[in-house]
């Protein structure tokens, strides 16, 4: 998973081709630290139809603050350039994946 920041976001995600998921992380959180392996798992499965980025909230100040990110860790789903979905907290990988299907209807069809 990429680690974007404040200033590669915009190339990152705002403007990639294709839908992107942002996962707000912080150094200290262990359940995003629980996280990074599901994620990992699903970002392989889904390779070249999704794009998982990453992102510290305490490094990436003005992209925690746009996407409205309060709690960590936090998902936010993004296609050309819009948030089709935010998701806040640890979850497993079937209720991930189903997000995502919400999130970026057909991307698994």
């Amino acid at each position: 998973m990429k680690s974007v920041t404040d200033s590669s976001l915009p190339a990152d995600v705002l403007q990639a081709k294709g839908p992107v998921v942002i996962k707000f992380e912080a150094r200290w959180c262990q359940p995003c630290k629980a996280m990074t392996p599901t994620l990992e798992a699903i970002e392989k499965e889904l390779a070249g139809k999704v794009t998982f980025v990453k992102a510290d909230v305490e490094h990436c100040v003005a992209a925690t603050q746009r996407f409205k990110v309060g709690q960590v860790p936090a998902l936010v789903a993004v296609k050309d350039g819009i948030v089709t979905s935010m998701k806040t907290g640890a979850a497993p990988k079937q209720e991930i994946l189903k997000w995502v299907d919400l999130a970026f209807p057909g991307l698994r069809d």
